[in-house]
């Protein structure tokens, strides 16, 4: 009988663009009628020293569909500088890709936080992004990607500016979002000494 040399069956992953284009296709039945468009990740795509994860995309966002411009562009754009990083260095993503919405009380559409059901929707999707993207290190804005990321074993009150351990086994960075700075002014200055705590882990990774 004739021998034959076992191979090794290596298991290739999907690019990035790959899982969006499977992820279109998955949440395009979903909600018929109703105008829920998919804003995507951009910036390096294979892998980066940074993935930086947010909530959900806002109102600015889902009409230019990119991540982090208008006001969350401005925040990205403060985190940039205050953690020495320039933007096409690094991959900036939602962990919900659809803008959840409400109505105010004045009768107007509005921003709210994702709930369960997007949250069960996007968080497989989100694990397959970061797989493809294969970031070094993960850095979560905000309690949603948080959670996500930890199943839920922690709050971004608890966390900020320290190092995680990711269900995604990426090592992972919690930070405050940006946003509720704005709310709340006395987070600046523990925003500010988180980021630059980042920087400067990430000066000593360069360094090493």
């Amino acid at each position: 009988m004739e021998s034959y040399r076992q191979r090794k069956v290596v298991k290739t992953v999907p690019t990035v663009q790959t899982v969006y284009q499977e992820m279109q296709a998955f949440f395009k039945p979903l909600w018929p009628g109703e105008d829920k468009p998919l804003v995507l990740g951009e910036g390096k795509d294979m892998n980066p020293v940074l993935m930086l994860i947010g909530e959900a995309p806002g109102e600015t966002e889902v009409i230019k569909r990119r991540p982090f411009v208008g006001k969350a562009g401005k925040n990205l754009d403060e985190f940039l500088t205050l953690a020495r990083l320039n933007r096409e260095d690094i991959f900036v993503s939602n962990a919900v890709k659809i803008r959840p919405t409400e109505i105010g009380p004045t009768g107007r559409t509005r921003n709210r936080a994702p709930n369960k059901e997007e949250l069960s929707l996007f968080i497989p999707w989100l694990m397959k992004e970061i797989q493809a993207v294969n970031p070094r290190y993960l850095v979560t804005l905000g309690n949603v990607p948080l959670k996500a990321l930890t199943e839920n074993k922690n709050s971004v009150g608890d966390c900020h500016g320290q190092w995680l351990e990711s269900r995604a086994g990426v090592p992972l960075f919690a930070l405050y979002h940006p946003a509720s700075i704005l709310y709340r002014r006395a987070l600046a200055p523990v925003y500010e000494q988180d980021v630059l705590t980042l920087a400067e882990a990430l000066r000593d990774t360069k360094g090493a």
